[in-house]
């Protein structure tokens, strides 16, 4: 039963799949996003977004529904954007693109986090002709997950890794074989370290400080911004700490210093930038 739900929700797929490919990839990306909108405020999820805005951007009642219809409004560009991948890699005009930083022999790490269009971190790497991975997390749905993962595949030449099939040696060989990687830090992580983000205790995954001890690879932050009409430009800012004799301490570091880069995306722009269906300050 549950294969012929997902079988069925693929083809519904598939459906917007192929009217929004009938428009200008603009219009396309505009229209995908106004459906998600409708659809997401009748999401249960909807419910944890208003009180996480509540709780912790000190949002009212009042003007939460607002911005979680923007929050799904940009979704779903992110979801049409992706279908439409093949037809957005022709045009390269739409990108600001930043130059890649060199590596030495090992591999450099990216952290990104689910802002605005985080399927597109990848970009610059492509149009630079860089190996680049990328760590995901996959759709719980495989028929779309597939789908989705062709399209991916297309932009990350260094490989696609799912963040649950993949070890951390996995990731290391990849920095040391000169690979770059691309790591997204911002969701609930229930076994991670402590630490601070919003002025609210959170737990945090340790992965980017971890290897960055191990290979000695640099990390650097990598924000998205998409401009109107779908026009992107990039960010790129090296996170520089100081090895302490106690390596605990120094991925603490590490990690509040990436935390607070997310804090300050976050609350220097437009709150429906970040992906707040997720429960990033869930406890065990």
């Amino acid at each position: 039963m549950k294969k012929i739900r997902q079988f069925f929700e693929y083809l519904v797929f598939l459906f917007l799949y192929a009217f929004i490919s009938i428009f200008p990839f603009v219009t396309a990306s505009k229209i995908s996003g106004f459906i998600m909108s409708l659809i997401g405020m009748f999401l249960k999820r909807k419910d944890r977004i208003k009180k996480q805005l509540i709780q912790y951007m000190n949002y009212n009642e009042a003007n939460t529904k607002p911005t979680i219809k923007k929050i799904y409004y940009h979704f779903g560009q992110n979801i049409g954007e992706l279908m439409m991948m093949k037809s957005i890699l022709k045009r390269q005009k739409f990108f600001n693109i930043p130059s890649i930083p060199k590596k030495h022999k090992i591999g450099n790490i990216y952290v990104t986090a689910h802002f605005s269009n985080w399927e597109m971190v990848g970009v610059p790497f492509y149009f630079q002709n860089k190996k680049v991975a990328f760590v995901y997390r996959h759709i719980s749905n495989p028929f779309i997950n597939k789908f989705i993962l062709k399209r991916r595949s297309l932009i990350y030449l260094g490989g696609c890794y799912e963040k649950f099939e993949t070890s951390s040696k996995e990731l290391e060989n990849l920095l040391l074989e000169g690979t770059d990687i691309v790591l997204l830090c911002d969701q609930k992580w229930l076994k991670g370290i402590k630490l601070d983000f919003l002025g609210h205790e959170t737990t945090s995954m340790v992965i980017p400080a971890v290897l960055s001890l191990r290979t000695g690879a640099n990390i650097h932050m990598l924000k998205v911004n998409r401009g109107n009409d779908s026009k992107y430009n990039f960010e790129l800012q090296q996170i520089n700490y100081t090895k302490d004799k106690d390596n605990d301490i120094t991925i603490l570091n590490v990690m509040t210093n990436i935390h607070t880069i997310y804090s300050r995306w976050i609350t220097s722009e437009p709150s429906e930038w970040w992906l707040w269906t997720h429960e990033k300050w869930k406890r065990k």
